[in-house]
């Protein structure tokens, strides 16, 4: 097949360090190449990709623009890549987008069928109003429960795929059991920064956190949250490059989630599992379709019952996370996506057969 793929424009397609979706895709279109299908990226500049890559703009958004015009110039240049790609739409057999409610206008602008993956929160005023004025174009969430903040909106699910990595780097990395709690992902309010020092603290462990600091979050890091690394000696080591992932996890004793907000999937907790450390998580979001409470992890209802965990995890075995791990890496989520494919070309083959039987 002839796929199009469509990557937000914010970070470089893998990123360098943080940036779960551009993961996630570079993972897709390699695994889609390997597989015979004629797959063309368009992503930031200065991404690789086995695929044949339509580059748009000299470097990731994030490395170029200032944060004001990530709010005010960043939409227009993503509308015009859409509308770059779609004015192509004959070329391909199937557009698959990952640029949010902005791809549906232009999905009515083709015949080619388009699907669109919904990597965010869907519970947000504009994505309510938006996604119900087309409810033909095939949504994929990437966890069961994102769709509830839809539900009764009358649109169109085509599947759930939850998200894969190429996790082997992950599972070969040797568990080396450090003693510390690991953070990883980035320093933002609803990602629970603040409830992993406090955790760490009343657990009488040390606290290793590897997180990223957005530029719309520096106020945030600077007057909350350095502070408190600082006065409880946390172990903060920025953001880590994808090549030493592996031994952060490997060397923790388990990787808290203490994320408070509807977390629709979590790359955190896979790559976790897959290194062999079990994961502490609060019962938000997808975390109860990821995790498998007292096997590869503990899923909690308060910061007390996580604290309680961290002293039960020495009982989770290693080879069970890295097993569970394995439901989520990128062959299972190529094998989803090209049945995906599959069925919305069908039917789109049907309904085109339908109105020129009509004729």
């Amino acid at each position: 097949m002839r796929i199009a793929q469509i990557a937000p424009l914010y970070e470089a397609v893998p990123p360098v360090g943080y940036g779960g979706t551009e993961r996630v895709i570079a993972a897709l279109c390699d695994g889609l190449v390997e597989r015979g299908h004629e797959v063309t990226l368009f992503a930031a500049g200065s991404s690789h990709t086995k695929a044949q890559l339509e580059q748009f703009g000299a470097a990731p958004l994030r490395m170029r623009l200032t944060r004001d015009e990530m709010i005010e110039v960043a939409p227009h240049l993503h509308l015009r890549m859409l509308a770059e790609v779609f004015a192509r739409g004959s070329d391909f057999d199937v557009i698959h987008s990952h640029v949010d409610v902005w791809t549906l206008p232009f999905s009515e602008s083709t015949t080619t069928p388009t699907v669109l993956t919904m990597h965010g929160r869907l519970d947000l005023p504009h994505v309510r109003r938006t996604l119900p004025l087309y409810p033909d174009i095939p949504l994929v969430s990437i966890s069961d429960y994102q769709r509830l903040a839809l539900d009764g909106l009358g649109v169109n699910w085509a599947a759930t795929v939850y998200n894969g990595l190429d996790l082997e780097r992950y599972q070969r990395a040797p568990r080396t059991n450090g003693g510390y709690l690991a953070f990883m992902g980035r320093i933002h309010p609803e990602k629970g920064p603040a409830t992993a020092v406090e955790i760490a603290r009343r657990s009488g462990r040390p606290l290793h956190v590897a997180a990223k600091v957005d530029p719309l979050d520096v106020d945030y890091y600077r007057h909350d949250i350095e502070p408190l690394f600082e006065s409880n000696e946390v172990c903060f080591l920025g953001e880590l490059e994808e090549r030493d992932k592996p031994s952060f996890y490997a060397g923790a004793t388990a990787t808290l989630f203490p994320s408070d907000w509807p977390e629709p999937f979590g790359l955190v907790m896979i790559e976790s599992l897959a290194a062999g450390t079990p994961v502490i998580a609060l019962r938000r979001g997808s975390v109860p379709e990821i995790l498998v409470d007292g096997v590869t992890g503990y899923i909690c209802d308060t910061v007390d019952d996580m604290i309680d965990a961290v002293n039960r995890v020495n009982r989770l075995d290693p080879d069970a996370c890295r097993q569970h791990a394995r439901n989520f890496d990128s062959t299972t989520m190529c094998n989803r996506y090209e049945h995906v494919y599959r069925t919305i070309t069908d039917e789109s083959a049907t309904v085109s057969a339908r109105g020129s039987s009509s004729q």
